[in-house]
C-alpha cells in the first residue's frame, strides 16, 4: 500500500481529466468511482485501476512487438506442437526483449545515477558525510573536527566560504511527455505488481528485495516515514540480525487472515485496515490504551461475526450491483492507447497539467540528500529506532 501512494503521487492528478492516456482519465472513462480519497481508504480500488492500466500496456507491447493492430488477431506460433517446457522458453524470451526494451530501455542499469553517488565518496553529494572519522567530521581544510555535521556546515560555509548548491534536476532529451508518463506509470505499476505477487505467493525474499527499488522512489516523493521504513526493512535483512531472527523476519512479510492460496495481504495493508477499523470502534474514547486493545480484538471479533452468520445459516446480502468485467475494461484502455500512438515519439506532445517528478526513468533525480538520509537512518543495532542526531 504504501508503495502505490508515492506511485499514485508521481501519476496521478484530478485535474488531469481531459489529458487522454493519464490515470484519473481512465478512472473517469472506466467508472471506478470507488478510487477516490487517500489511497489508504480505497487501496484495493486504487490498485484494480492501475492493474488495469498496466495490463493494457503489456498488451499494445506485445502486439507491438508481433506487429498486429488489432487486440484478436496476434499471429503466435502453434503451442500445440511445441512441450510446455518449449512454450514458457519462448514467452519468457519475448517477455525478456520487452523488459529490455521498455523497462530498462536497453540500459544495463536503471539505477545508475543513484549506484554513481553512493558507490563514489568523493561526489558532491558525499561531500559532508565522507569526511567522518571515529563518529565525528573533520575539516576538509583545517586539522580540525566536529561533532555534527550542521557544526562543520556552519565552519566551513563561514571560514571557507564553502557553499554547495542543490544540483539542478537533469532535463531527459526527450519532448514527448506523453510517453515519458505512459512509461513511468508502466515501470512503477510493474514494480508494485512485483512486489504484491511476491506477497501473494509467500516469497519473502521478494517483498525485502522490492523495499531496496521502493526506497528512492519514497525519497523522491518526500514519504520520509516509508523512507525509513525501507531503510530498516533493507538493513535487518542484510545481516543486523542472526540467521534465525533474519529468515523469520523475511518469512513474516505478509499476513494470511483467511487461509487457502494467494490469499496473503502485505504487512503495511493489514496493519491500516486494523487502523481505519480501530478508529471507527473507538470513537470518543481515542486514547492509546483504547486504541491498542481494540485493535487487538478486532480480528477476533470480525471471525466472530462470520460464526455467528454460518450457525444461524443466514443468507448472503441480496442486491443488483454487478461488477464491471476487467477484460472490457482492458479492452477499452488498449483502444485508447492505440488511437494516441503511445509508442510513438511525437515531438512537443504535452500534458496539460505539469506533473512534479515526471521523469522517463522514476529513479532519475532521486539522489539528492539520499546519502545524508541513509547515515542518519541507518540501524547500528536490530530494532534501533532512533536516528543519528550527529547527520
Amino acid at each position: 500500500m504504501n508503495f502505490l501512494e508515492a506511485i499514485y503521487k508521481l501519476t496521478y492528478n484530478t485535474g488531469m481529466a481531459g489529458d487522454p492516456c493519464t490515470v484519473h482519465y481512465y478512472r473517469n472513462l472506466l467508472g471506478h468511482r470507488s478510487a477516490k480519497g487517500p489511497v489508504k481508504n480505497a487501496y484495493r480500488a486504487y490498485k484494480m485501476l492501475y492493474y488495469t492500466i498496466l495490463d493494457a500496456i503489456c498488451l499494445i507491447l506485445f502486439m507491438d512487438k508481433f506487429g498486429s493492430a488489432d487486440i484478436n488477431d496476434v499471429t503466435l506460433p502453434d503451442f500445440s506442437q511445441m512441450t510446455p517446457n518449449d512454450s514458457i522458453q519462448w514467452l519468457n524470451s519475448i517477455c525478456q526483449e520487452l523488459v529490455r526494451k521498455y523497462f530498462f530501455e536497453n540500459a544495463e542499469d536503471i539505477v545508475e545515477e543513484i549506484r554513481n553517488v553512493l558507490e563514489n565518496p568523493q561526489h558532491e553529494e558525499n561531500y559532508w558525510t565522507s569526511s567522518i572519522e571515529n563518529g565525528r567530521f573533520k575539516c576538509h581544510h583545517w586539522e580540525k573536527d566536529y561533532k555534527r555535521v550542521s557544526s562543520l556546515k556552519a565552519h566551513e560555509s563561514g571560514m571557507h566560504g564553502v557553499s554547495l548548491s542543490n544540483p539542478k534536476k537533469k532535463k531527459e532529451p526527450s519532448s514527448d511527455k506523453l510517453q515519458d508518463y505512459i512509461l513511468m506509470l508502466f515501470k512503477l505499476t510493474m514494480l508494485h505488481r512485483n512486489f504484491d505477487s511476491g506477497v501473494d505467493k509467500g516469497d519473502g525474499g521478494r517483498c525485502v528485495r522490492s523495499a531496496k527499488y521502493e526506497l528512492p522512489i519514497y525519497h523522491k516523493t518526500n514519504k520520509i516515514k516509508y523512507t525509513i521504513c525501507s531503510i530498516h526493512t533493507t538493513a535487518l535483512s542484510s545481516g543486523l540480525l542472526n540467521p534465525d531472527q533474519e529468515e523469520r523476519f523475511i518469512a513474516n512479510r505478509f499476513v494470511n487472515i483467511q487461509g487457502g492460496k494467494n490469499n496473503n495481504i502485505a504487512l503495511d495493508e493489514y496493519i491500516e485496515m486494523l487502523n481505519r477499523d480501530t478508529k471507527a470502534s473507538c470513537t470518543g474514547h481515542k486514547t492509546k490504551d483504547s486504541i491498542l486493545k481494540h485493535a487487538k480484538e478486532y480480528p477476533l471479533l470480525v471471525e466472530f461475526t462470520k460464526q455467528y452468520e454460518e450457525a444461524g445459516e443466514l443468507g448472503q446480502r441480496k442486491g443488483f450491483h454487478h461488477l464491471p468485467s476487467y477484460a472490457t475494461d482492458v479492452e477499452k484502455v488498449v483502444k485508447d492507447l492505440l488511437e494516441q500512438h503511445v509508442l510513438q515519439k511525437v515531438e512537443n506532445r504535452k500534458l496539460n497539467v505539469k506533473l512534479t517528478g515526471l521523469d522517463r526513468n522514476p529513479f532519475s533525480n532521486c539522489s539528492v540528500g539520499l546519502s545524508t538520509i541513509l547515515h542518519r537512518h541507518r540501524p547500528w543495532s536490530p530494532y534501533g529506532r532512533l536516528r543519528d542526531c550527529k547527520f
